[in-house]
């Protein structure tokens, strides 16, 4: 029997052996509890590492203190400051500051998996195996992957220096974000340097794999910090050709310079077979929460390439948007777009603004001081480019918002006179233009000298241009020789006006009388004087110029509105009741006869030589017209005016009772009619047509089908006149006292639209890839997209308008327009866009379009088999094929053919 002393001493030697052993051999059953592992005493003096290591293992943690190794097994993670490392099996060694990771073959599988993913700061790199020192920074990298901007870089074996260099043998350059890329650039050996650039040593390019002779000795890739709006790279242009215009083409190539996180442009230019050329540059800048806006500018020089008689064309364009977000008490707002005549016709590839003949540009600046002030001015430019006509000016405006004279400031209630209210608008502008005469005016007189009137009366029919420089008659040219010209012709006016609002009225609680007046007034700065000239029956129009001209006028006002109710209920049937909601409102004015040539701003002036009977019974010869002294158009039949204006609004609803049982509602609402609504006005003083023009207009949504509805009906009775042309004479009788119905219809106008569209067209884009003012700019414009999550879509819009004037034949024009697509496959889509005129009996401007998803590239063939029959631009076709951004790739959308002129992200 052992003793109790010796048994002790026996087991103290046993443990003194044991228990290093145990310690040495240690196998810790981990939980992905984090721990955090000190320094060892050994490495405290060197301070080798900065901060504290955290790691963690899912199966297992094995410590090797001798060699001081930790081995971590199962979803390992190693944290180190910015760096961190995840792995199926990591090995820290402490000795050496280094650590390693791998994957592990899974055999269920039969490939690698939990292959390493190493993490630096907003780096991150995927990897087949990883060793890393981090006493000097350096790394050795096998089979890596990592995203350098927008772009990814490949490797088998690479290299990582303490500045973050990267050295890589083997390696693949490419903005396809698969494991196995559709394209590459492939090159012996690539630098990254930084986040700076990419350099690569030879290369060439591939595509499915397949080798292309394409490749350069060295290559040099730039690529954009993440928080900034792109990256600077080459535009690659589109290839096709012009039959019958300018031959074949490479178009819209270029280079996208990203110049800042705010601004983006690109410089693009054009060249085709036959001799044309064109350069331009668009810019896309924005400010967030301050402003947004683009900058467009294009010159194209073209020829027909003809050999034997060769034509050649200049044609530019300007388009500048600015949008301000402002804040303050002041905006700045720009919308410019100045064009040659024939720049959409031959330059533009946008159907909307191809089949657009008007151009519009204004530039306006508005500033408000307090609740009282405000003022603005402005610039405008419009021109029509089938008429040639052109017309500028800049406008201001000065005012003071309606306010309370007579309010007290401490009064709590309003009295009757604090309804009170006064306000001033004053405004004026210069205006010119190139229309220096028209001979279709449809004045009830002739302008001497005669022989000029050999069209005027006659209603005009459209203009159409033999070629791009024709003018139609009294249509000068701008250019530096015409403008003193039309800068003497000018029109200089001012306007003001003094609105004055009484105390409401209310009449049994549901009757609103507002009364008021306002007083208001013009200056021109060039009147006329009309002499009727009795050798040739004619009226001679002198301008008169001098110091400004003024007229002044007050008038008084007041109107009265009120709403009213009606329900009809039915038990039988889904309808369970119709509502109609009608507004009526009447209004009476007054106003002294300014036509009266005593004021100065009307003249009485003989116009022919008919003889009639006039209504005093008495013979007269020659119609006598009163003429505005400041514009031959506007005319007065004389007299006071004290009109009774009416109008009244209505709205249907009916309510139905939904078709389910198992419904949340137990009954919807829907619209019949949106608004229906007639106006006019009746002159109690006129001595002639007291009664106006009847207007009616209508609109509805009927199962998302817009329907709009508008007119006018003149209910005076037409004779006919030789010296009124075709309209005939207007008499002062009324038709229906005739017998020859309520009016004629002057005017009409009908348009119907849907689109059909699955409910997924309806819902926004959205991504954590794009920045708010790409993805504004994309849902804002996504018929400029292809969207290849919606299968299919179809919108239409017909328009029909009816003009009459007088007796004379009316003017109908009719047509549909229509445009769509559909994906044929998941990856090839067909769309058209097309129309037909019904009065000429043709289609109109036709396009058809093939769009190929390549994942990382977009294909699109562009056809437009019918384009204008009155210019030279005829048949046409372009085939693109380019990389798409990481973004489009995300949202899985392509571009259109046509936003490519627009620029943009």
């Amino acid at each position: 029997m052992i003793k109790k002393s010796t048994y002790y001493l026996l087991l103290c030697i046993g443990l003194l052996f044991v228990i290093p052993t145990l310690h040495a051999q240690r196998v810790i059953l981990a939980d992905s509890t984090q721990k955090k592992l000190a320094k060892p005493d050994s490495l405290s003096q060197q301070q080798d590492l900065q901060t504290t290591v955290f790691y963690s293992a899912v199966d297992s943690t094995v410590l090797d203190a001798d060699k001081q190794v930790v081995h971590l097994y199962g979803n390992a993670k190693v944290k180190y400051g910015e760096i961190s490392l995840e792995s199926s099996y990591i090995r820290l060694d402490w000795d050496k500051n280094e650590v390693y990771a791998i994957g592990q073959y899974d055999s269920t599988a039969h490939k690698m998996a939990g292959l390493p993913v190493f993490t630096q700061g907003a780096d991150k790199y995927d990897s087949d195996e990883i060793r890393y020192n981090f006493k000097t920074k350096r790394a050795a990298i096998k089979g890596i992957v990592t995203q350098q901007g927008e772009g990814f870089v490949q490797g088998k074996t690479v290299k990582k220096d303490e500045e973050d260099n990267l050295y890589i043998r083997n390696a693949i350059y490419t903005t396809c974000n698969l494991s196995h890329p559709h394209f590459h650039i492939k090159a012996s050996k690539i630098k990254v340097v930084g986040k700076k650039e990419i350099i690569s040593g030879p290369f060439h390019f591939e595509l499915n794999d397949i080798p292309l002779p394409i490749g350069l000795p060295f290559g040099f890739f730039p690529y954009s910090q993440p928080k900034e709006a792109g990256k600077s790279g080459i535009l690659i242009p589109t290839y096709g050709e012009e039959p019958t215009g300018r031959g074949f083409y490479l178009r819209e190539g270029g280079y996208y310079w990203a110049a800042s996180e705010h601004i983006g442009i690109r410089f693009t230019g054009q060249i085709y077979s036959k001799g044309g050329w064109g350069l331009g540059a668009n810019s896309q800048y924005n400010k967030r929460y301050r402003y947004a806006g683009s900058f467009n500018v294009a010159f194209n020089r073209n020829s027909n390439g003809d050999e034997f008689n060769p034509t050649k064309r200049t044609d530019f364009a300007l388009q500048w948007s600015h949008t301000p977000r402002s804040l303050g008490n002041s905006s700045f707002s720009a919308s410019v777009n100045i064009a040659s005549n024939s720049y959409n016709q031959y330059n533009n590839f946008n159907t909307q603004q191809y089949l657009s003949n008007t151009i519009g540009s204004s530039v306006q600046y508005t500033k408000n001081v307090g609740q009282i002030f405000r003022s603005s001015i402005s610039l405008r430019i419009n021109q029509n480019t089938t008429t040639r006509i052109f017309d500028a000016g800049t406008e201001f405006s000065l005012g003071l918002n309606q306010f309370q004279p007579f309010k007290r400031k401490s009064s709590v209630g309003d009295r009757f006179m604090d309804q009170f209210r006064l306000g001033l608008d004053f405004s004026g502008g210069i205006s010119m233009t190139n229309q220096i005469a028209d001979p279709y005016t449809r004045y009830e007189f002739d302008v001497y000298p005669r022989e000029t009137n050999s069209q005027r009366g006659i209603i005009q029919k459209p203009f159409i241009p033999s070629n791009a420089d024709d003018l139609p008659p009294g249509v000068v040219a701008v250019n530096a020789s015409t403008i003193p010209m039309l800068w003497e012709k000018a029109q200089t006016k001012f306007n003001y006006s003094l609105p004055i609002s009484l105390p409401n009225i209310k009449l049994n609680r549901y009757i609103n009388i507002t009364p008021g007046i306002s007083w208001s007034g013009n200056m021109y700065t060039r009147s006329y004087k009309y002499t009727y000239m009795k050798s040739d029956s004619t009226v001679r129009i002198d301008t008169v110029g001098g110091l400004p001209k003024f007229n002044s006028q007050i008038s008084f006002s007041a109107s009265m509105n009120t709403r009213v109710f009606g329900t009809a209920r039915f038990k039988k049937g889904r309808l369970e009741a119709l509502r109609h909601t009608m507004v009526p409102s009447i209004s009476v004015s007054y106003m002294p006869d300014y036509s009266d040539p005593a004021y100065g701003y009307f003249q009485d002036v003989r116009i022919n030589n008919r003889k009639f009977i006039n209504a005093e019974g008495v013979e007269q010869v020659g119609d006598i017209r009163r003429l505005s002294t400041f514009d031959p158009r506007i005319l007065s039949y004389g007299g006071a005016s004290g009109a009774i204006s009416f109008g009244i609004q209505n709205t249907l609803e009916a309510k139905l009772k939904t078709k389910s049982d198992t419904a949340t509602k137990q009954n919807e609402k829907i619209s019949l009619i949106d608004n229906f609504g007639i106006n006019g006005s009746y002159n109690l003083l006129a001595k002639e047509y007291p009664l106006s023009n009847i207007g009616f207009n209508a609109n509805s949504r009927v199962k998302e089908f817009d329907i709009n509805i508008g007119g006018s009906i003149d209910p005076y009775s037409y004779v006919k006149d030789a010296a009124f042309f075709d309209m005939g004479r207007r008499t002062n009788e009324y038709m229906f006292g005739k017998g020859e119905g309520l009016g004629r219809l002057q005017s009409f106008n009908l348009s119907i639209g849907r689109r059909f569209a699955p409910s997924t067209a309806k819902k926004p884009k959205t991504s954590e890839m794009g920045s708010d003012a790409q993805l504004k700019q994309i849902n804002r414009n996504m018929d400029d997209y292809v969207d290849w999550n919606v299968p299919w879509t179809f919108s239409f819009s017909y328009q029909f308008s009816y003009n009459r004037m007088g007796l004379a034949d009316p003017q109908k024009i009719s047509g549909l327009t229509f445009q769509g697509d559909v994906s044929i496959s998941e990856k090839w889509k067909f769309s058209v866009s097309s129309g037909y005129d019904f009065k000429y009996s043709g289609l109109t401007y036709t396009n058809m379009s093939v769009h190929r998803d390549l994942h990382c590239w977009e294909m699109n063939f562009n056809w437009t088999p019918i384009a204008s029959p009155f210019f030279g631009r005829a048949s046409n076709y372009s085939f693109d094929l380019r990389v798409k951004s990481s973004l489009l790739q995300d949202l899985k959308i392509s571009r259109r053919r046509s936003f490519y002129d627009k620029g943009g992200f």
